[in-house]
């Protein structure tokens, strides 16, 4: 609510004065933003020092760079940064939204042998799209589509693209030992999802590629979530994939951490920078707490979690593992690399001439008071970037010591290909949010 109160005022000021031109207004009203919201208003100089100035050559002047605690990355993204009016829309389209693709919705893989043709295999089925509607399944082998056969030389034309394929297909599969003829499927608009359940050597292994408003659940990533939950509740031990994750909406990867943790656990806290007519500039300290999203005790508690990261789990995939692993530090191991170290984040709102302004305005923290800003997520067990038969046989060997149930493997033995989790392309755009959310999710 002061969020919403401060814009309005902002407005008004960004109104007052009649003799500005439409330009001068919003580069005026940006300036009112920045005043308000900037984690460092020390450095945003007195409104005469920007007079003429291009909006966004305002916000470059405060060179918010971050290229992660490792030097991970270039340092030329920045994090506070102006969109101008034709391209705000698209801009909050991207950091809200999933991608959609015009397509059936579902992924595959190619299997080649030497004793038989190469076979296409379903790897997965996106929930909401055709190819769910018409009973395709993971693990299904395509054999046709319409009469078109996809095995052999037509496997790897057919891996990567929904284009080749009539716009309404019947396809016709192996499942098991049986051969099945499917309903047909109609090609429409997907979109993709951010979380996907796969297993791994009889262990749940769920990779989640961002956090967003809304993408193949209408909902959005934590509704996705909590589906994946119901599927997996009466399991002892999961592992989660958040390599390459690079965040996103706050709400959504906050709501995904209560879930995990005892319900009157603090998540994290954020010191929130922000403008007050009375006192100037103001910072509050404001805790999260898994309470705030949930009404009862969260659906993954009684799993012990095993936690997947590289250098560049970013943002909100750090905000969520730094909260699981504090409250739940001996039923959570985390493998990999050390993540990137980005624990600020940014608020988004339509500007006085309907550009976008995009600003850096709190800094996380454990609730014991660290943060993990410019440190980064540090992995319990490390293993070497790019080492995939590494990262899996160590999430193997920490199931197997949270699990007995497990099947003893032998882990110095290679993974084959078709034993591993398909891996998912993350989204780009990480996000932000607009406004806390303090009601509970239902």
């Amino acid at each position: 609510m002061r969020f919403l109160i401060l814009l309005t005022s902002l407005l008004l000021l960004a109104c007052s004065d009649i003799v500005r031109s439409s330009d001068d207004q919003e580069l005026y009203y940006n300036y009112l933003l920045l005043k308000a919201y900037f984690y460092h208003p020390e450095r945003v100089e007195k409104y005469q020092a920007y007079e003429g100035m291009e909006v966004d050559d305002m916000y470059e002047s405060l060179k918010d760079y971050f290229c992660g605690a490792r030097n991970t990355e270039n340092c030329e993204a920045r994090y506070t940064f102006y969109t101008l009016p034709k391209e705000a829309d698209q801009t909050i389209s991207q950091i809200e939204n999933t991608a959609r693709y015009y397509s059936f919705g579902f992924e595959r893989i190619i299997i080649q042998k030497e004793d038989s043709p190469d076979t296409l295999l379903v790897s997965t089925v996106y929930p909401i799209s055709p190819a769910n509607s018409a009973g395709l399944k993971k693990g299904d082998k395509l054999l046709f589509a319409n009469d078109v056969p996809l095995t052999g030389e037509n496997a790897a034309r057919y891996l990567r693209t929904d284009s080749l394929f009539d716009d309404i297909t019947a396809f016709k599969v192996l499942r098991g030992e049986e051969i099945e003829d499917l309903d047909t499927a109609k090609k429409a608009e997907v979109q993709t999802p951010t979380v996907f359940l796969d297993s791994l050597m009889g262990v749940p292994f769920i990779s989640v590629t961002g956090y967003k408003v809304r993408s193949n659940n209408p909902n959005g990533t934590y509704y996705e979530f909590k589906n994946v939950l119901q599927e997996i509740k009466s399991t002892k031990t999961a592992i989660m994939d958040l390599r390459g994750n690079p965040g996103g909406n706050i709400g959504h990867c906050s709501a995904m951490a209560a879930e995990l943790v005892p319900f009157n656990s603090e998540l994290v806290y954020d010191e929130e920078h922000y403008y007050d007519s009375q006192r100037g500039n103001v910072i509050d300290s404001v805790h999260y707490f898994a309470s705030d999203y949930l009404s009862s005790e969260g659906e993954g508690v009684g799993i012990k979690w095993i936690l997947l990261m590289n250098r560049y789990s970013a943002s909100c995939a750090e905000r969520f593992a730094a909260a699981v692993k504090y409250n739940r530090p001996d039923e959570t191991v985390i493998i990999g690399e050390a993540s990137y170290g980005k624990g600020i984040g940014q608020m988004y709102t339509k500007t006085y001439l309907g550009g976008l302004a995009y600003i850096t305005c709190i800094q996380s923290f454990y609730p014991n008071g660290e943060t993990f800003h410019n440190i980064g997520i540090l992995p319990d067990v490390y293993t070497p970037p790019g080492d995939a038969n590494a990262i899996y046989n160590a999430a193997l060997a920490a199931a197997q010591d949270f699990d007995s149930r497990v099947l003893a493997k032998r882990l110095s033995a290679p993974l084959m290909p078709e034993e591993l989790p398909p891996r998912h392309k993350a989204e780009e755009v990480g996000g932000a949010y607009k406004f806390r959310l303090f009601h509970k999710w239902e």
